[in-house]
């Protein structure tokens, strides 16, 4: 039986909820383009030695909760089962795989590489964002240095070029350097939990108004004024340096370079910038994050970021890093640079005994082709108009 709902989220001219917000139907041309995403990443992701897992879509909510963030806590979905126990709908497939690891996987031989698609489920308050979407992915396990980072950054490089995403463009931020650079100018908690709030969401209101507030020393208000619009090349480094105190941010700081040098041998320098003000939100990110964009595309079409401490929450303490690359704004994205594709089939069967058209159908499609065969009942002339509707490039009429 439907149910009822208010207008807002109803069926049009009827008053009938179908759908929830945040869900939506994939008609067959975007399913299609969907499963061949899907693919064209899993294989390119064995390419490069990740291996596929799955994951289930709910798990105990106590196992996960421990390890998941403020942000993702908000956003869980929650229900209890015929037990009474509480479940939740995977909110990001990083944690389910961290879980993974730590309990079925801790006596491979590492570093792990793993890799997922799967869809993942969020409580969205925001006006239009999807409440169940698809990503694809990968997980580098057991590989602490830049050289691990670089590789993942370069694997999400590959994967938008496979999409086919044209001139992109891959912003790098580095957690420890942020905290290194506000703990260097005397922010100490909670002011500096605030501070990198109000970074991370750009309110330069806020951000203003905490400096203002601080007793820096004025040279060091007015460089940290400028954080925000530290954006560009290698060179931002240098303009964040004097401000760094601590161990940790100089050994983020010598990392990056690093990565920033051998994201060249991965083709990317070019499509590469900082934003030290990048966080990604997920508070289990330890060290270099990153998302990847498409000119006039206002949302990250993929993201990640080094993970160190995660899988410690479930008892395998293990240094990691990986991404997820959006499969519904990627899609989204090509959708702006091209015309909506739908596939035609190769060829029409119409005729006189079904049989004999079911036979030449099975003939075709084992060759290859995509086949559609008259199932309606309708005359000949009228399958025929409908095949030329279609655009269908052979008919075949059997006598």
């Amino acid at each position: 039986m439907l149910q009822k709902f208010e207008v807002g989220e109803s069926m049009e001219n009827s008053g009938m909820v179908l759908m929830p917000g945040g869900v939506r139907d994939l008609l067959p041309g975007e399913a299609r383009r969907k499963r061949e995403l899907e693919a064209g990443l899993l294989k390119l992701f064995e390419t490069w030695g990740y291996q596929e897992v799955i994951t289930p879509t709910f798990e105990f909510y106590e196992v996960l909760a421990p390890a998941l963030g403020e942000m993702l806590h908000d956003q869980l979905y929650r229900f209890i089962d015929d037990r009474g126990r509480i479940m939740v709908l995977r909110p990001d497939m990083t944690t389910p795989i961290a879980r993974l690891v730590s309990t079925r996987l801790r006596e491979q031989t590492f570093p792990l590489r793993l890799c997922y698609v799967a869809n993942v489920f969020r409580r969205e308050n925001h006006g239009g964002r999807e409440r169940e979407f698809y990503q694809a992915g990968v997980e580098l396990l057991d590989a602490p240095g830049p050289e691990a980072d670089a590789e993942v950054i370069g694997l999400a490089g590959e994967a938008l070029k496979l999409a086919g995403i044209k001139d992109f463009r891959i912003t790098l931020g580095q957690v420890e350097i942020l905290t290194g650079v506000l703990a260097g100018a005397g922010f100490a908690a909670p002011a500096l939990e605030q501070a990198k709030l109000a970074l991370n969401k750009k309110d330069l209101v806020a951000w203003d108004r905490l400096i203002a507030a601080s007793h820096l020393a004025r040279s060091r208000k007015k460089a940290l004024a400028a954080l925000p619009s530290l954006h560009g090349g290698i060179e931002v480094l240098d303009g964040v340096a004097d401000l760094i105190r601590d161990g940790e941010a100089w050994q983020g700081l010598a990392g990056l370079r690093k990565v920033w040098d051998r994201l060249a041998d991965y083709g990317l320098q070019d499509r590469v910038s900082i934003d030290l003000t990048l966080l990604r939100g997920l508070a289990y990110y330890t060290g270099i994050v990153f998302e990847g964009y498409a000119p006039g595309v206002g949302y990250p079409l993929c993201g990640g970021g080094r993970y160190d401490k995660l899988l410690a929450k479930f008892g395998f303490p293990c240094p990691a890093t990986g991404f997820a690359l959006s499969i519904e704004r990627v899609l989204a994205a090509l959708e702006k640079e091209a015309a909506p594709h739908h596939r035609v089939p190769d060829c029409f069967i119409t005729g006189g005994d079904p049989r004999e058209i079911v036979q030449k159908a099975r003939a075709l499609r084992q060759e290859g082709l995509a086949v559609e065969i008259e199932v309606t009942g309708r005359c000949l002339e009228e399958s025929l108009a409908y095949a030329s509707r279609k655009g269908i490039p052979q008919i075949l009429v059997l006598e």
